[in-house]
């Protein structure tokens, strides 16, 4: 019996084309049902091509910074074997945690801390919680099923509570960090994710840490394959044996690819699974 070849994939930009705005839109209590499988389900498309894969004995995952309650749909209607969460911090294969970071807020406080200074409203997430943080009046309220919380000391209280382990803010908040972008940059992994937002994790965590883990516990297998295509993927990009960057990546992140494929927007993702599938030469725009 032959070894499963086993394949990571990141989810905004690389299976589904999406941005932060939208993607809050569709978080919303009332959302219609159109937007919301729009924001977390691929293209008809994509999704025939992962069955295809998964069905001829391969092993799919999804590797995304979004935590894990922003998986579920993708999980419940797709065959993946398992997934890496908030950008590395959480990985689970089928039902079982392999890594489940909690207790770590204290090391998150210097950067709320910085955003409070700086005026800067963030999403902190984590494995089992996440929580809006808008420090003045003047920030809109996201049209978000998430609890906002004004108070950086409520924040500090309830953070491990939250077991909040990365932060992320709009690109429009950006300039407001730069009085203290160096010191963030000395203490964290700050990505910037090429769909009008940043993360912010601590250094120990990457994707490409988290594929360790999770090729360990799977045990022997064919070629893994990476597909990414924005700087949080550059750690899953290298960790791979062949790394799929998307056409609709920055120049800096394509720079990692042994292959580029096709834009999101052409269902790139399908396009190379069906010629790995095939044992075709991937379809490759460099």
């Amino acid at each position: 019996m032959s070894l499963p070849k086993v394949a990571f994939f990141d989810i905004d930009g690389t299976l589904i084309d999406s941005n932060p705005e939208i993607y809050a839109q569709a978080q919303a209590p009332d959302a219609p049902k159109e937007l919301v499988e729009s924001v977390f389900l691929p293209t008809p498309a994509v999704q025939r091509a992962l069955r295809r894969f998964v069905e001829a004995g391969n092993l799919a995952f999804l590797c995304s910074g979004r935590p894990p309650e922003g998986l579920s749909m993708l999980l419940d209607a797709l065959p993946f074997a398992g997934y890496i969460a908030l950008a590395g911090s959480y990985v689970q294969l089928g039902d079982t945690p392999l890594l489940a970071s909690e207790g770590l807020f204290e090391r998150l406080v210097p950067a709320l801390e910085a955003l409070e200074a700086c005026d800067v409203a963030a999403l902190f997430e984590g494995p089992r919680g996440s929580a809006v943080y808008l420090p003045s009046p003047h920030h809109e309220l996201p049209a978000m099923n998430i609890e906002v919380i004004e108070d950086a000391q409520e924040l500090k209280e309830r953070g491990d509570e939250l077991t909040l382990v990365k932060a992320f803010w709009m690109a429009e908040e950006d300039k407001r960090l730069g009085p203290v972008r160096d010191e963030l940059n000395r203490l964290y992994r700050i990505s910037d994710l090429g769909v009008g937002g940043s993360e912010l994790t601590l250094p120990e965590f990457s994707k490409g840490s988290a594929i360790k883990v999770m090729l360990d516990a799977i045990g022997p297998h064919e070629t893994v394959y990476g597909f990414g295509d924005s700087e949080n993927d550059i750690s899953m990009l290298e960790a791979a044996e062949v790394a799929v960057v998307m056409d609709n990546a920055t120049n800096a992140i394509k720079a990692y690819g042994d292959v580029i494929a096709p834009a999101v927007t052409q269902d790139g993702v399908a396009q190379v699974l069906d010629a790995i599938m095939q044992g075709n030469k991937i379809p490759c725009l460099n």
